[in-house]
């Protein structure tokens, strides 16, 4: 006889999964973005102000106009508190090197918006900033986190200028290429008493490298591998 197959118990919903959610207490996420992008930029000025990060929860969250419920709420930790303003400064620099001209050589769309990226909406003075970065481990690491982010993001642009994937070789060291020389054109100016601009000094930085890191790959665009050189026997002997 066939067996019978006893139906599954169904599981019930948890207690309260059957009502109505509750409304948001917080903005929409478009309006909470830019409330935490706001409070970073607030709370990035009074760095810059005090040349210092040594402030309290507590003071970070009254002169960015937030609670100290509501900071939590935007950055887990003190620190985090730059990464908003960063990253936007970040996203505008990768969006003006994708809608440069398709003609206009990478090395040079780079140059032009990192040479823009100081007077942007709400610039950012990197000379006084870049020390404030330095002053704690947990601000350096956040700072290095950026950066890597910055990484993946120009790995991306490359990708899609020279029509090979973003986790291919070629594209991943050239975005940690561009990422750390545009970190050396940031300090690089101030490091010697004297401020030039960024584009300039970013451009100096590639200049130290070979130009096919950035030239679209013979044969298509195909990331093609190339075999490694043989050796003769006499040289393997």
């Amino acid at each position: 006889m066939p067996q019978r197959v006893r139906p599954q118990p169904q599981e019930r919903p948890a207690a309260g999964t059957d009502r109505e959610p509750p409304p948001l207490t917080l903005a929409p996420r478009e309006g909470r973005d830019r409330a935490m992008l706001e409070a970073s930029r607030a709370i990035i000025d009074l760095f810059l102000r005090k040349r210092t990060s040594d402030f309290s929860v507590k003071e970070l969250a009254a002169h960015a106009g937030l609670s100290e419920r509501t900071f939590y709420r935007y950055f887990p930790r003190k620190e985090d508190a730059i990464r908003p303003a960063v990253d936007a400064s970040l996203a505008r620099l990768v969006s003006d090197v994708r809608a440069a001209p398709r003609d206009k050589p990478l090395r040079e769309a780079m140059v032009e918006a990192l040479g823009r990226l100081p007077v942007e909406e709400d610039p950012m003075s990197w000379e006084n900033f870049l020390p404030v970065l330095n002053e704690t481990e947990s601000l350096r690491a956040v700072w290095l986190q950026i950066l890597t982010n910055a990484e993946v993001a120009l790995a991306h642009v490359v990708a899609e200028r020279l029509g090979i994937s973003p986790d291919s070789q070629r594209a991943r060291l050239a975005g940690a290429v561009l990422a750390t020389a545009g970190r050396l054109a940031l300090e690089q100016p101030f490091s010697a008493g004297r401020k030039r601009d960024l584009g300039e000094a970013f451009a100096e930085c590639l200049e130290l490298l070979g130009p096919t890191l950035f030239e679209e790959p013979a044969g298509g665009r195909q990331s093609a591998r190339r075999p490694p050189p043989q050796r003769s026997r006499q040289a393997r002997r």
